[in-house]
């Protein structure tokens, strides 16, 4: 399938270039070789207080919201964006196909969640099904979403948000009793990622087929469009894991996951960079994608050791000290090969040096070309063998 180069009146071509270049590990000579995807609109709801009272319930709404939202971007922002469709109904939507229930807290700001465990006993784990995509849970919904947008927009689709076994295994049981169940009950564990690895192939393999688009390549992963490959998953509980009960429960998992996609996406927020050599040793990993949150010397060891073969997306929500915060960060980076810079810009919260989020009222479209600017001088800076600090 060919990758369209345009959206409306926008020229992509050179976006897409510089995408494919660095998941490429191309050499780095300006800072225009470094992509900047100031990610506004955001899909999620989460401290954004402009999105309809009916985005999660009406289709047209959500496409309606994002179209809007891509073209004021592409207008104002000289950044790296790529538009695409993001499908989002939080990040539960794989579990709900389990039965976990999902509930939306009322007000603004407020994403589908899941509420509590649908496994509280080793029966109720003994007991568990595949979910079918076309009926089950929250899946139907995505599905919905998908084939409205594929008839009624000039978007292209992506997949919705992957949560990876580990992290759709721990809404479903709650982590506790899953860390638990990892000591006492090993082999159960085992069993219940492989059903939940196979109800992710299959979940990604029927979005695909609803998308039309191939098993190895996606239109846009975690606000990455024109991606090189195939799908993301998220593995934000890894934090909270210990080297060797990761690789022993979970990157088999991904690794099977991503060796059926022609590669893939790891995605973490904040310290997870004691699981590298487990993610390196993950067939078909391509791309590492994580929110440090002011972890700036992890981040900058962890880049160090990816090497040449292994991309670097660099997320967190947008910092409120901009210029503070990217000197930092790319102090600690030796080698931008494979690095790019993808925050997500929202109007109710920014980042503070410490990763934590404090209210902030700004227009994000300001934010973000505040922030394209901070981050290509930083990169100017580094090139230059100047001191960022």
């Amino acid at each position: 399938m060919a990758r369209p180069t345009t959206w409306r009146d926008f020229d992509l071509t050179r976006r897409l270039e510089k995408i494919e270049r660095t998941f490429a590990m191309a050499e780095v000579t300006s800072a225009d070789d470094v992509p900047i995807l100031a990610n506004t609109p955001c899909y999620f709801a989460f401290s954004t207080f402009d999105k309809p009272d009916d985005y999660f319930t009406n289709a047209a709404s959500m496409v309606g919201y994002q179209e809007r939202g891509f073209a004021r971007h592409l207008a104002e922002i000289e950044d790296d964006v790529v538009p695409y469709f993001m499908p989002w109904f939080g990040t539960g939507v794989l579990a709900s196909g389990f039965g976990s229930r999902m509930v939306i807290a009322e007000g603004p700001g407020n994403d589908p969640s899941v509420d509590g465990p649908c496994v509280t006993s080793i029966a109720d784990a003994r007991r568990l099904r595949m979910p079918d995509a076309e009926r089950d849970g929250w899946m139907p919904r995505v599905l919905a979403a998908i084939d409205y947008a594929r008839a009624h927009s000039d978007l292209p689709v992506g997949l919705t948000d992957m949560q990876g076994p580990l992290d759709t295994l721990g809404q479903m049981v709650g982590q506790v009793q899953l860390f638990t169940w990892m000591y006492d009950e090993p082999a159960l564990v085992h069993d219940m990622l492989d059903l939940v690895t196979d109800a992710f192939i299959d979940w990604v393999r029927v979005q695909k087929d609803h998308i039309g688009e191939p098993l190895d390549s996606s239109n846009g992963l975690q606000g990455v469009g024109g991606s090189a490959v195939g799908c993301w998953e998220s593995d934000d509980d890894m934090t909270m894991l210990s080297p060797g009960m990761y690789s022993e429960f979970v990157a088999p998992r991904v690794a099977r996951i991503f060796d059926v996609f022609g590669g893939g996406s790891v995605h973490f927020c904040g310290r997870g960079y004691q699981h590298l050599d487990a993610i390196l040793g993950t067939r078909s990993v391509r791309v590492v994608n994580n929110s440090p949150m002011g972890q700036f010397e992890g981040i900058g060891a962890f880049r160090r050791k990816l090497g040449s073969t292994v991309s670097l997306q660099i997320q967190d929500i947008a910092p409120v000290d901009l210029e503070g915060y990217y000197r930092q960060l790319f102090s600690q980076l030796d080698d931008l090969r494979g690095v790019m810079v993808a925050p997500f810009v929202v109007d109710g919260i920014g980042m503070d040096a410490d990763g934590g989020y404090v209210e902030r009222h700004d227009d994000p479209f300001d934010t973000a070309s505040r922030l394209v600017a901070v981050v290509r001088e930083c990169i100017e800076l580094k090139l230059a063998g100047r001191p960022l600090l």
